[in-house]
């Protein structure tokens, strides 16, 4: 990973001992891509999960003209996809990403896992395959589409990385490192859906498939706030309660996303917002998309959504984290 101007950093106020927590400027978001097995575009109105859909919903390979990506793996030609689909959203020329004042971002829970295994299992598989083992590839590829050579950062994990990515990009465009920022995460998991199945204990299936991409610039007023802990035994709930504390303090959100996992994880939240007089919607996707949640919740309030502010929660693992964007009607 690398380390750029403006990583996080600006604490909260005093948060309590072992949460993470930063105040920013918030962004606007400007564009969105989004592919995922349930179709492409931001998602309108809520969406059945179809009969089924067990296990795994794929998302369909892109085919993009070229002869760049004729060996161009899946999780690339999913990212590219899905910036092209960003900038046109934005109505930008895609020349206006070029430069050093463009930065990228990539999350990804499943990293470059396919093709990694590609690499070590395929009996075919020659040196041409060897820079496509690294997560760097993905973003990579992009970076190449549009000639972008801002700042730059992998953040790998599940949703709560996804928050934390949401904070680099406001941090780099109010700390003037970068002009706008695209912020992008991919989900391939046909090709190693194996491996998550040894571990469903950490998401609610079906597995989602996707890529998503937000173009953000900076916003107009208002702060984003972002908190982060590690929720674990019998003080889990207690981390709940002070990331929940510390992100909204005395601000109320118009709508709650929950993208909390784990039967002990949404029991604690649900309390915790219950206490303040809030209740929590559904995820994004029916399913479970790793660290595509949180940005389809985003891409669903500008697509459409009651306008207003956002609090939206996440888990990985042990992580529990949560973001508050004001005035999503704005994006």
């Amino acid at each position: 990973m690398s380390h750029p101007p403006g990583a996080p950093g600006s604490a909260v106020g005093a948060a309590p001992r072992g949460i993470t927590a930063a105040r920013v400027r918030a962004p606007a978001l400007r564009g969105v891509g989004l592919l995922t097995g349930w179709g492409s575009g931001p998602p309108d109105g809520e969406m059945p999960q179809p009969d089924g859909a067990r296990g795994l919903v794929p998302v369909p390979t892109p085919a993009l003209a070229g002869e760049r990506f004729r060996r161009a793996t899946r999780e690339c030609l999913l990212a590219v996809a899905a910036g092209r689909a960003a900038v046109a959203d934005a109505g930008l020329d895609p020349a206006a990403l070029a430069g050093d004042r463009t930065g990228i971002l990539y999350v990804s829970a499943t990293g470059y896992a396919a093709a990694n295994r590609a690499f070590l299992e395929d009996e075919a598989a020659t040196t041409l395959h060897f820079p496509y083992t690294s997560p760097s590839s993905v973003p990579a590829e992009v970076t190449i589409e549009f000639g972008v050579q801002g700042p730059y950062v992998n953040l790998m994990g599940g949703a709560t990385a996804a928050l934390q990515g949401l904070w680099y990009a406001a941090r780099w465009l109010a700390d003037d490192a970068a002009d706008r920022v695209l912020l992008l995460a991919v989900e391939a998991v046909h090709e190693v859906r194996d491996l998550f199945a040894r571990a469903r204990r950490l998401y609610r299936g079906p597995l989602v498939e996707g890529a998503a991409a937000l173009l953000l610039e900076p916003g107009a007023g208002g702060d984003l706030v972002w908190a982060s802990g590690v929720a674990t035994g019998p003080g889990a709930e207690a981390t709940v309660e002070d990331v929940l504390e510390t992100v909204l303090a005395a601000a109320r959100p118009d709508r709650v996303v929950s993208g909390a996992s784990g039967a002990g994880l949404r029991g604690a939240e649900g309390r915790a917002l219950a206490r303040r007089g809030l209740s929590a919607a559904g995820g994004g996707l029916p399913g479970e998309p790793l660290a595509l949640g949180p940005l389809v919740t985003l891409t669903r309030a500008r697509g459409g959504a009651p306008a207003g502010s956002w609090l939206v929660t996440a888990t990985w693992k042990s992580d529990y984290g949560a973001l508050l964007w004001p005035q999503s009607g704005a994006m």
